[in-house]
């Protein structure tokens, strides 16, 4: 299985605190925000080390995963693809996944500043349509984009949905599909995941999904940056050692 995380952000919403941090780096305890999914990841995917690959997406801050991730995490390897400019989540996917085999098929894919439970990358793997997201309930000042649209056990919207859930990070696609994010560009020439992605959902894509406990991201603005960082912290202080 090929799984990308997203980690090239330059924190913009991130506050001050992205000026010199790559905010999937944020010291929780004793570990940065990131390697706190990443051991979820391994226990929910159940992920075998020289079998299953993780590809890190980088961009602001790079040096600062490499340094510390080196060139494998717990014997998985790790591969480092470079998005030269911030073009958007569709345009980092679409990087991640360029250099794969096309017998890949699928790849699971999140964005680093999203905190994954182990029971929800589970989940993800074992769902049986062809494609999956991952949704969550918000703040309800969250942007109406995120929104998505359900009938029945089939998301039908990504984008500019209706409903209380939203999209939240995590997706499992296609390969083909996952190549296929950089259709629709925004008003600054960026290729986000969502908008893309719903262009597949309107030629036929299939996508199921899975619920979020609670949202954890350090994304979130809601009520403040800061906020967001202290609730997120105290989510996630004491879970691990």
């Amino acid at each position: 299985m090929e799984y990308v995380c997203l980690a090239a952000g330059e924190g913009t919403r991130f506050g001050a605190l992205g000026r010199y941090l790559q905010k999937c780096m944020y010291p929780v305890g004793l570990r940065p925000f990131l390697e706190h999914t990443l051991l979820e990841w391994l226990e929910g995917a159940a992920v075998e080390p020289r079998r299953d690959r993780l590809t890190l997406v980088v961009g602001h801050f790079d040096e600062q995963l490499r340094s510390y991730f080196g060139a494998e995490f717990e014997g998985v390897p790790l591969r480092y693809v470079a998005q030269s400019a911030p073009r958007g989540t569709g345009h980092a996917l679409g990087v991640g996944v360029d250099a794969m085999p096309d017998e890949s098929e699928t790849v699971v894919a999140w964005l680093a500043d999203l905190f994954v439970p182990a029971d929800v990358f589970a989940a993800v793997l074992a769902h049986p349509a062809p494609a999956v997201a991952v949704q969550a309930l918000g703040d309800p000042a969250e942007s109406p984009r995120l929104r998505v649209t359900r009938v029945g056990e089939r998301v039908t919207r990504v984008w500019d949905g209706e409903g209380p859930w939203l999209d939240a990070g995590l997706w499992r696609l296609p390969l083909e599909v996952a190549r296929g994010l950089r259709r629709v560009s925004a008003e600054k020439g960026e290729y986000r995941v969502l908008p893309n992605l719903q262009t597949h959902l309107d030629e036929g894509l299939e996508l199921g999904y899975v619920e979020l406990g609670e949202w954890l991201h350090l994304g979130g603005v809601h009520p403040s940056p800061e906020a967001n960082v202290r609730h997120v912290v105290r989510s996630l202080w004491g879970r691990r050692p």
